[in-house]
């Protein structure tokens, strides 16, 4: 069996890609060293990080926890004015911050229609059709209940002629659709004629759900991503970097990835920052190797608030590598992606605690974060979980005795 493990001096702390435990015995070279990656293995995979609704709410690469299904939204004749619209208070805040144009009585006047289920016609004689989109933008975020009031308003705002109102009004339909693993023919009618006009949202969501369901319209995707790209949306270059990477639905074609995350990094996108980071700090032929230039786009995906990049440029400064070895500043960017959940950097974390490499030996801390890897479960959680009980087993306490690991 081919066994894998980081430097011999920090023997307890994890490679990027994790081996299991019985692997931990053999020195890794450094030509072996890997680093998180966010590229997806597998064509499924891939539709499954290019679905969903890419605005307001773009996807987050860090995994989440599966969460239950919502249940149906209440109708509006079980609604009350508290149910739909913040408090007064939040109400003049959004006006300060000049969301609307609206003041509190008119909008309360309107979601007063709104719960009686006035027609659209009646809504668009009380404000103009821009007003209610942005009324349907106050609800749909200060509401737990409110869906089917934003939905209205889309709606209205829709037949009143604003596109932004349109998006949003498909967007709602798309995903309810989705909860039941369905498609809405209106949805992506209302979505395909903004594309055409050049809603870039709409051409990003619209390439999204044919990479979803429509494998074989592939070609129609990338125009469509081309174009939200040039209309502003970085995660555009992302989706395209990633079809060329692992060649989905496309020839493979690594040069070709390349010069689109370097477009999305030129942005500022952190995915795309941190793909660059991942191609100079290996062999493919595509560019020099230069672990100087990885270490700095890993760095402004960092800074970017990503954590599998805050975990390489963690690890890095820990091992020295592309950058001077520096342990406080090793701890610092691992806390930062251990504090987003990201199981590999609490498992290092808490090894460095445990180490006193970096930051002060603290076997509480080191509890609290192997405690935290052990709950997200998989290899790394079993490792964790073993750690903690020959942590517990050692008769650690809180500035007591080193710790023998490994």
């Amino acid at each position: 069996m081919s066994c894998r493990h980081p430097l011999q001096k920090t023997a307890a702390l994890f490679p990027t890609f994790y081996r299991s435990s019985q692997c931990l015995k053999k020195p890794l070279p450094r030509s072996h060293l890997r680093y998180a990656s966010t590229t997806r293995k597998s064509a499924a995979k891939v539709q499954r990080s290019m679905g969903g609704i890419f605005e307001p709410f773009l996807e987050s690469s860090t995994p989440k926890a599966k969460q239950s299904a919502r249940p149906a939204p209440k109708p509006l004749s079980a609604l009350t004015m508290k149910d739909v619209l913040p408090s007064d208070d939040q109400l003049q805040l959004i006006l300060q911050h000049k969301e609307t144009t609206l003041d509190i009585e008119k909008q309360k006047e309107i979601m007063n229609a709104i719960l009686k289920e006035a027609p659209s016609d009646e809504l668009l004689k009380m404000a103009p059709a821009s007003e209610l989109s942005a009324l349907g933008n106050i609800v749909i975020r200060g509401s737990r209940d409110g869906t089917l009031a934003a939905l209205a308003l889309y709606k209205a705002a829709m037949e009143g002629g604003d596109d932004r109102g349109a998006f949003s009004y498909a967007t709602m339909l798309h995903r309810q659709a989705m909860s039941n693993n369905q498609t809405d023919p209106q949805a992506l009618d209302i979505l395909s004629k903004l594309a055409r006009k050049g809603h870039p949202y709409a051409q990003m969501n619209l390439a999204s759900i044919i990479m979803r369901s429509q494998p074989d319209q592939i070609a129609s995707a990338i125009k469509l991503y081309e174009l939200a790209a040039k209309g502003g949306i970085d995660k555009a270059y992302v989706e395209l970097g990633r079809m060329y990477r692992i060649g989905y639905g496309v020839h493979q074609d690594h040069q070709k990835a390349y010069q689109y995350f370097e477009q999305g990094a030129k942005r500022g996108d952190a995915q795309c920052n941190f793909m660059l980071g991942v191609y100079h700090s290996s062999q493919m032929g595509v560019v020099e190797e230069n672990q100087e230039k990885a270490f700095k786009y890993f760095q402004k995906a960092a800074m970017r608030g990503m954590p599998e990049a805050q975990y390489n440029v963690g690890f890095r400064f820990l091992k020295g590598h592309g950058v001077q070895r520096n342990t406080y500043n090793a701890a610092e960017f691992l806390r930062m992606a251990a504090m987003q959940g990201f199981q590999l950097a609490q498992i290092n974390l808490g090894a460095m605690y445990m180490q006193g490499d970096g930051v002060k030996k603290d076997m509480d801390e080191a509890r609290h974060w192997l405690e935290k890897a052990a709950a997200l479960g998989g290899k790394m959680g079993q490792d964790a979980q073993q750690r903690l009980a020959s942590l517990d087993g050692a008769g650690h306490t809180k500035g007591g005795s080193s710790c023998n690991i490994m």
